[in-house]
């Protein structure tokens, strides 16, 4: 491995030669540029990446945290869920309006949580499953380091530099 985290070419030529190490720096170059990077994986970044990808383009996707961004995660899908509990726990107890005798309706709140877990887990594996052909999802943090330059400082030690031809930030509720 290089010291940038990926995997060193074979060499045809002997280990000191200048051919070699030129080898090395071509394949470690073409390795870490892309045509898109996405900072963040949320509602923008995850659908633009799936179409560059879906038009031979290569793409990196950088995520710190959850793959789905804010709203699959912490805003809208389980809120929503909240939501349709409470509104289903609201309707049953309205049901004798409605000629439907339901009797005493109480709330489980720790299976109310555990449904919401669920649905945003669930959520979370298909945003996941895009990134598990083709399109690099790097977890770590990215930030600038020149025009088309990201380094990502890997949440698992490490830091990968990339170039790309169009970067974009697509961090949520987070500053970049």
């Amino acid at each position: 491995m290089s010291e940038k985290g990926n995997p060193k070419p074979m060499r045809t030529m002997g280990e000191d030669s200048d051919a070699s190490r030129s080898i090395e720096t071509e394949v470690e170059a073409r390795s870490s540029h892309y045509d898109l990077i996405v900072i963040g994986s949320g509602q923008c970044g995850s659908p633009l990446a799936a179409a560059f990808f879906a038009k031979g383009k290569r793409v990196a996707v950088i995520e710190r945290d959850a793959v789905g961004g804010t709203c699959v995660n912490y805003g809208c899908t389980p809120t929503k869920t909240m939501v349709a509990s409470a509104e289903v726990a609201y309707m049953a107890r309205r049901a004798l309006e409605f000629g439907i005798e339901a009797g005493e309706v109480s709330v489980d709140m720790r299976a109310v949580v555990e449904r919401k877990r669920g649905i945003v887990a669930a959520a979370r594996g298909s945003s996941e499953k895009k990134y598990r052909h083709g399109i690099d999802l790097l977890r770590g943090t990215g930030f600038f380091t020149g025009p088309k330059q990201v380094r990502v400082q890997l949440n698992e030690d490490g830091e990968r530099d990339l170039t790309a031809d169009i970067i974009v930030i697509d961090t949520g509720l987070s500053p970049a």
